[in-house]
């Protein structure tokens, strides 16, 4: 393509309201880093900018004023919509498609729950301790080239975002505090709380909104004694509005730590992640409980002396000093702030799929039930490491073109090392991987063990015929048999067996990029789909039933209470599901208010690591069904996170109404 055929494009794309796509084909000679870096900067140049709301922070509201068909994506680099592009009329989109061919993702049978997304968390604490000017001094002393020229694009970008805002600011009359801050950071170093505020909300908008980190560790050099939850709120409203993701509270608890939890009261985000420890002050307890009984989901519980053992164990090499920096990105995908790159979901493993259809032809072939088991785990890890040199293929290809020049710009190592996010510039490099289905395997391979092979009610060809056909009192039958989630000593040391075997898999591959691939089982939206298309099994699901929510019980099995519940999941070894073995349960208020240490303390002492709570009726919920316009802000929580009621699908709606609820510890 002529230049004069590229200068074409760029006007094309101005023309359709396209600034992003404009920026990218302005330097067509030059790499894809600086590329990228020229797009994001011409973007923030033009882009419609939230309107001002009064408030003390700025930016404020969704990030996106208009239909863009081509926008900036923290996970993606960028994200293109080809039906509103064809919609607009725009006549660069073959030369769009040509360009960006190499950069589509290869999904698998296997994909639940995403496929190579990349949460991050920038580098906010040092970021308003240093200031970005100090940042483009760093760069300059990088080799002249497109990588040094592309970080000085996005620096110029920002400057040119906080310019465009600071004009509006003045032209709207805002109050002068909010305007001197804004001159001064993120570019100098904030120099008080409300400073290092204003700084970190512009960065999250940035960074494109997605985990705003770990608030009260950050902000806490600067408090000085000050009441800022009403700044807070104004800052989690702004995350709540853009779905925004999580933000670790804790270990080092301070005035802030309560703080935020009084602030997130009622809001859906951000997932709020409590480290706690066996120090944790009756006050954080106290203010967790209150959040929690607002019906919030607010906060999740997470052991934080079983995270930093399994940390310590799966990354030696990792001084103590960083893996403190520890927060869930995204749902909640193990990662360390500020310095980490981590595939977050990398992929999903439908491990009830492979059931399914191992059991349909091998069963027969079974004199045992270990020959049963054993042929399982082989062709579970056939099918992780076809899904593991997929991820690795897509990350190859990504390093090469699709770089991430905002997230080089603020999360550690990149600007040192030279190196771009994507292609080994950030200091540590992991990727977690999503375990769906597990806890429906566990079952099904109990009622397997206990009506084949042990009590030998059913040979292959019966039983699975009767699965099939989907006999209402055969499926009873199924229901009856031994279960994970009862306190069960022999079911439950089967669960830890294949739990083991299963995360075993993954340590047949490393990442492309170095680290290791890190189990989960983080089923957020994703368990209805990833059943609807799997036969009846042996669990007693019927065809296209969900699948089981993360590593909680088949929802209705779990008969004998909350502590039984506990003392099965815990009889997991959760330690080596480090990218976050998911747990939620529902509570009643009460028992939040006299319970609720008790419960979180008893399952972590026993190695459970990391568990949620929804605190809704059941009233609530069917009224929340049938007039759902009563309850726009009816929460609960779904995977790693709160979700409004209201959003989720028909079929999930009635898994959180199956969810047992618990008001007694027995």
């Amino acid at each position: 393509m002529r230049n004069n055929e590229y200068k074409d494009l760029v006007k094309l794309f101005f023309e359709s309201g396209e600034p992003f796509a404009a920026g990218f084909f302005e330097a067509p000679e030059r790499n894809r880093f600086y590329r990228f870096a020229r797009a994001q900067r011409v973007f923030w140049e033009n882009m419609i900018l939230p309107a001002y709301n009064g408030g003390q922070l700025y930016p404020t509201g969704h990030r996106f004023q208009a239909r863009y068909a081509v926008k900036p994506d923290y996970s993606y680099t960028f994200s293109i919509d080809w039906e509103l592009l064809k919609q607009k009329g725009c006549k660069g989109v073959e030369a769009l498609q040509q360009e960006t061919s190499l950069l589509q993702g290869k999904y698998t049978p296997h994909t639940v729950g995403g496929f190579c997304y990349t949460h991050s968390i920038p580098n906010y604490s040092r970021i308003i301790m240093e200031g970005l000017d100090s940042y483009e001094e760093r760069i300059m002393k990088l080799e002249a080239g497109d990588f040094r020229d592309g970080l000085l694009e996005i620096i110029a970008g920002i400057r040119i975002y906080r310019d465009r805002a600071l004009a509006l600011l003045k032209k709207a009359n805002a109050p002068p505090r909010l305007i001197k801050a804004m001159k001064k950071v993120p570019f100098l170093p904030a120099e008080d709380l409300y400073e290092a505020v204003v700084a970190w909300n512009f960065i999250y908008y940035v960074d494109g909104c997605d985990n705003p980190g770990r608030l009260d560790e950050g902000l806490y050099p600067f408090y000085q004694g000050e009441n800022i939850e009403d700044l807070l709120r104004e800052f989690f409203v702004n995350v709540d509005q853009n779905d925004g993701w999580s933000s670790a509270l804790g270990p080092k608890y301070n005035p802030l730590t309560l703080q935020v939890l009084k602030a997130i009261k009622g809001l859906q985000r951000p997932s709020l992640e409590l480290r706690v420890t066996k120090y944790m002050p009756p006050e954080i307890w106290e203010d967790a409980a209150e959040a929690l009984i607002t019906g919030c989901g607010q906060p999740a519980f997470y052991n934080e002396e079983a995270y930093q053992a399994a940390l310590t164990r799966r990354f030696p090499h990792i001084p103590k000093s960083d893996l403190e920096q520890f927060n869930g990105g995204g749902c909640t995908e193990t990662m360390l702030a500020g310095m980490s790159n981590v595939g977050s979901l990398d992929a999903g493993i439908n491990l009830l799929l492979i059931f399914s259809r191992y059991m349909r032809s091998a069963l027969k072939n079974c004199s045992d039930f270990n020959t049963f088991y054993n042929g399982l785990i082989d062709e579970i890890r056939s099918e992780v490491a076809d899904t593991l040199d997929i991820v690795n293929e897509y990350k190859k290809i990504r390093s090469k073109v699709r770089p991430q020049p905002v997230r080089t710009l603020l999360v550690d190592d990149c600007i040192d090392k030279g190196l771009d996010f994507n292609a080994g510039g950030a200091r540590y490099y992991w990727s977690v991987i999503n375990l769906a289905g597990l806890v429906n395997c566990i079952d099904s391979l109990l009622a397997i063990k206990k009506l084949v092979f042990e009590d030998k009610e059913y040979n292959a060809e019966s039983f699975i015929q009767a699965l099939d056909e989907q006999n209402p009192s055969f499926l009873l039958r199924l229901r009856s048999c031994p279960c994970y989630g009862v306190d069960d000593d022999n079911a439950d040391a089967l669960a830890s067996r294949f739990t083991a075997d299963v995360c075993e898999s993954l340590n047949q591959r490393t990442p492309y990029l170095g680290g290791v691939f890190l189990p989960s089982s983080i089923q957020f939206t994703t368990y209805t789909v990833a059943g609807s298309n799997i036969p009846a099994t042996p669990d007693g699901r019927s065809y296209g039933d969900p699948l089981a929510d993360s590593i909680g019980p088949i929802h209705g099995r779990d008969t004998k209470g909350p502590t039984a519940m506990l003392n099965s999941a815990a009889k997991l070894p959760q330690k080596l599901m480090l990218g976050t073995p998911i747990l939620n349960i529902r509570l009643q208020k009460n028992f939040i208010r006299n319970h609720l240490q008790a419960l979180i303390t008893g399952y972590f002492k026993q190695g459970g690591m990391q568990v949620q709570i929804s605190c809704v009726s059941r009233e609530d919920i069917l009224d929340a069904m049938e007039h759902p316009e009563r309850h726009e802000n009816l929460i609960v929580r779904i995977g790693g996170y709160s979700e409004y009621f209201n959003r989720l699908s028909p079929e999930l709606k009635q898994t959180v109404l199956q969810r047992t609820e618990y008001n007694t510890l027995y």
